[in-house]
């Protein structure tokens, strides 16, 4: 008689589970109405993915030819709404921009950027460091021209294509350059490498939130975030403090730097109601296509060539039509 009892309550409790198991599983894939047209229903925790190649591109062509230029699919347990077409994307982000502008709350984005500066942020907020930070470069750029000053002085110092243009950033944000054998600098380098290379797992928590919870750091996740906090505490912090040290509005002087710049426009706005704060400086970073060992030699002699080419001819503040994109695609 108790066999059975507990039996029954045992069969009770697993149809129970998989009843409520279902209803999440329905709850969390489900397509609310008014979405556009997609894939079929959705697997718990990993959604579409199953469906795409190890290049998605060729799955999201053949959906385009099934749902059209705007088709939607879950990724791991995100929706996402995919554009294709130049019509519907400049439909969207050009006409609609208010509406589009947002950033997405993703978990790596939310642990690194604080709803700091641009990447991090939307609306107001952004758009004030925005304004900000273009007119400061603006100036640094026209005014005084300390943008080829620092790129100048950088060829003069030339190394390795991502290690001159990490020093070219820290120029112009911080306002010195730094030796190539620098502990600290070459540590910041190492950890920038050791993310970028990262990224493809620990993006993979941007989409299956679940994985932050697993014991040990498969998809390296604390490894990330703890380069973040030496990038931040030894790298960037100390630069920002010893500039607000020394940093003085009775100049009168144009600013050597971003950040004595942005500092010059927080006092501005000090009685103000403002975003600006000066743990939201641009935190410099390095290009991604130039840690590529196939691509790197080649992109270096080229923009190499270019710049010296530039400088010679003193054309470096000339509003030239050429791109960066050119110089990549040769």
């Amino acid at each position: 008689m108790t066999t059975a009892v507990i039996q029954e309550q045992a069969t009770t409790l697993l149809l129970g589970g998989v009843v409520a198991l279902s209803l999440l599983w329905w709850w969390s894939t489900r397509r609310p109405s008014g979405l556009p047209p997609g894939p079929g229903p959705a697997l718990p925790l990993i959604g579409h993915l199953h469906l795409l190649s190890k290049d998605p591109r060729v799955q999201f062509t053949a959906w385009r030819r099934r749902y059209g230029d705007v088709f939607s699919l879950y990724m791991g347990n995100r929706l996402v709404v995919v554009l294709n077409g130049y019509k519907v994307i400049k439909d969207a982000l050009v006409k609609h921009a208010d509406i589009f502008s947002d950033r997405p709350h993703m978990f790596l984005t939310d642990a690194i950027a604080k709803n700091k500066g641009l990447v991090g942020t939307s609306g107001g907020h952004w758009k004030e460091q925005r304004k900000v930070s273009l007119e400061i470069l603006r100036e640094m750029g026209l005014g005084r021209n300390v943008l080829a000053e620092k790129i100048q002085e950088e060829v003069s110092e030339y190394a390795l294509t991502h290690t001159s243009v990490s020093n070219n950033i820290c120029a112009i944000v911080f306002g010195e350059r730094f030796e190539y054998n620098d502990p600290v600098f070459r540590r910041y380098l190492d950890v920038m490498d050791q993310n970028l290379k990262n990224l493809a797992r620990t993006t993979a928590v941007n989409f299956i939130s679940v994985l932050k919870y697993l014991p040990g750091d498969l998809f390296c996740v604390k490894r990330t975030l703890n380069n973040v906090a030496f990038v931040e505490d030894d790298f960037i912090y100390p630069q920002l403090d010893n500039h607000i040290k020394r940093y003085s509005d009775s100049t009168g002087e144009a600013a050597s730097d971003f950040v004595e710049a942005y500092l010059r426009e927080m006092n501005k706005m000090k009685d103000k109601e403002t975003t600006l704060d000066s743990k939201r400086v641009l935190i410099p970073d390095r290009i991604s296509p130039f840690r590529f060992p196939n691509v790197k030699r080649k992109v270096q002699d080229k923009c190499f060539q270019e710049t010296a080419k530039s400088l010679e001819e003193d054309i470096l503040t000339d509003k030239r039509k050429d791109t960066w994109t050119d110089i990549t695609d040769a």
